[in-house]
């Protein structure tokens, strides 16, 4: 797991990331703390990138392609931040993807499986609910529902940038062979209907090229910096899940630019918890808790008052209108009120003054609350998922990428050779 922060106003743009990252070994986790997760993504020009989530894609490690990349593109420069992401995407699909066609393959067919599974799953819940017997025949009508069901869903869902002009047609001839592997057995029953196979492929394939993310561990990666024109520092946040048939699937999941109205930022990613808590002033499922406790306390009080007036001998009319009141509209009500003054008390007035920060004081910041996180972890029951060194560099539209702390895996003193290799 990872905790990063990104601090961000019109001096310049901090992060600082942790060093833990859990490892899944014979179903079970390792966590190692010396995982790199804030990159130079430019030689030249004032560009970073983090990572969080999977540090590999399709098998290679992020911080190799990251390195590529910035060796491919050289002093290159792109006019604003949001170009380079395209510009990055580009680059792994045409110099990294389509060396990996088995790892392609290898992922489609983990995808393939997991949506299997969940189809099951999902299909001997329903029998179970009606109350019938689990048999091979309901399991598959129940599963022929369920992918009437996805079809359905995702037919309007959004699409990924890569799959815009992606057809059925276009996935079926890719992906038919490892659709069938992977439903050998099903496929292989008597009482299999004649479409289940079109179906499944039907209902897959909307899944697969629509903007949800499942059955993969996914990657986000965080793009920070200006631009060759850009006065004012951004961030672009993107997920990425997959790769098939020469396609990255990914999408834009937040952004924040700097502007003459919008002029700081405090982003926590991954695990959020924590600075969350000290953004807003109480904890994000503590604030649910009590939402959830007040809507529950109304609808006790509401139902106790109606017993009472029963008791009392009160008329009917009068005991539907108080039934008929529609509680969740003032549980809404109580809701947005303390979402407002959490907004105007806490959020407004932080972020208020992170406008003013120093650039060094926006890096202590975002190092405070991975180090917060960290220590909650530590002193909690929870599992130390966010620990290790904590890396922190700033980005100025002057000064560029500067590292303000960095661990290195080898000692500085033997290797100078590593130190002029990167001038």
């Amino acid at each position: 797991m990872t905790a990063i922060v990104g601090t961000i106003n019109r001096r310049g743009v901090a992060f600082a990331a942790d060093s833990a990252a859990t490892h899944t070994v014979s179903s079970k986790h390792k966590i190692t703390n010396h995982a790199n997760k804030i990159f130079e993504l430019s030689r030249h020009h004032p560009v970073g990138v983090c990572i969080c989530g999977n540090l590999d894609f399709l098998g290679m490690p992020w911080e190799d392609i990251f390195k590529l990349f910035r060796h491919k593109i050289g002093d290159t420069s792109c006019p604003n931040l949001k170009d380079y992401p395209s510009l990055f995407f580009e680059f792994v699909k045409n110099h990294i993807v389509s060396h990996l066609e088995g790892a392609q393959t290898a992922n489609l067919g983990v995808i393939v499986n997991g949506f299997l599974t969940e189809l099951i799953d999902i299909a001997s819940k329903e029998i179970e609910k009606d109350g019938k017997e689990k048999t091979e025949s309901n399991l598959f009508d129940a599963m022929q529902i369920k992918l009437e069901y996805f079809d359905k869903q995702y037919s309007s869902a959004e699409k990924c940038v890569e799959f815009e002009n992606y057809s059925f047609e276009d996935f079926t001839n890719y992906a038919a062979g490892i659709i069938k592997e992977v439903l050998k057995e099903p496929l292989e029953s008597k009482l299999c209907p004649d479409d289940f196979l079109q179906n499944f492929s039907k209902a897959l394939y909307k899944i697969i090229i629509s903007t949800v993310h499942v059955y993969l561990v996914n990657t986000e990666l965080i793009f920070w910096g200006y631009g060759e024109d850009d006065l004012f520092p951004s961030y672009y946040s993107f997920v990425i899940s997959s790769a098939f048939d020469g396609r990255i699937k990914y999408t834009n999941k937040s952004t924040y630019v700097v502007s003459n109205i919008d002029n700081a930022c405090v982003e926590p990613f991954a695990q959020t918890d924590v600075a969350n808590t000290v953004i807003r002033g109480v904890d994000d499922e503590l604030r649910k808790k009590f939402y959830e406790s007040y809507h529950a306390s109304i609808m006790v009080l509401r139902d106790e008052i109606i017993s009472q007036l029963e008791s009392a001998g009160a008329p009917d009319a009068f005991k539907k209108a108080l039934y008929d009141i529609d509680m969740d509209s003032y549980s809404k009500l109580y809701v947005q009120g303390m979402d407002q003054y959490i907004q105007n008390n806490y959020i407004a007035k932080l972020v208020n003054t992170v406008s003013y920060l120093s650039k060094e004081d926006l890096a202590d910041m975002a190092e405070s609350l991975v180090r917060m996180t960290y220590l909650k972890r530590r002193i909690t029951s929870e599992e130390e998922s966010v620990g290790g060194p904590v890396d922190v560099a700033v980005i100025t539209k002057g000064d560029g990428f500067v590292w303000l702390k960095r661990k290195h895996y080898f000692s500085a003193d033997l290797n100078p050779h590593y130190f002029d290799r990167s001038k």
